[in-house]
């Protein structure tokens, strides 16, 4: 009986633009009960992230390798849509995704949208954080806040101009035309 409601609510997902995706995490560390303990929390904050419908993670019991133990965790889910996904995976990055259904799958433009910006938002986050960090010396700075203020500008363009920005123009001398 559980067998069917889990098929119709997958079907469901799966019908509506979802996803039923496995990830695979590897964890490292030197206690094997607290690399185990620690691994069951993250699996279980995957499990409460939005846009994820319903998961389940099993964690295998860590391994001992030169003085160090190695564990993995499956979490199998059903994620509402494209961005989600996305979202789940470039945040966790996983070292491995399966997708299960659908075989084949429309994606509305606004949905590979939305996952590309997901990414592109993770990605200058990361970015940021290397910044605070401090693991650049002052020149790299100063060409990186550079790039960032270019970027900005390209992006105001895109948002005012559309395709045009691609052309160099401004968004202002595209009015005048």
């Amino acid at each position: 009986m559980a067998d069917n409601k889990f098929e119709h609510m997958k079907d469901e997902i799966v019908r509506h633009g979802g996803y039923f995706a496995h990830f695979y995490f590897d964890m490292h560390g030197n206690n094997p009960s607290t690399l185990h303990d620690i691994m069951v929390g993250f699996v279980g904050r995957v499990a409460k992230e939005r846009g994820v419908h319903m998961a389940v993670g099993a964690v295998e019991d860590p391994i001992e390798h030169d003085g160090m133990y190695s564990s993995t965790a499956r979490v199998s889910m059903l994620v509402t849509d494209l961005p989600s996904l996305a979202r789940l995976a470039v945040s966790y990055s996983p070292i491995g995704i399966e997708l299960e259904e659908p075989h084949e799958a429309h994606v509305r433009a606004g949905d590979l949208q939305a996952a590309l910006m997901s990414v592109s938002a993770t990605a200058q986050d990361l970015t940021q954080h290397i910044l605070k960090k401090g693991l650049l010396d002052d020149e790299q700075k100063k060409n990186f806040e550079k790039q960032i203020l270019y970027r900005a500008e390209l992006g105001r363009r895109l948002m005012e101009g559309g395709s045009e920005f691609a052309k160099g123009k401004k968004a202002d001398e595209k009015k005048d035309k």
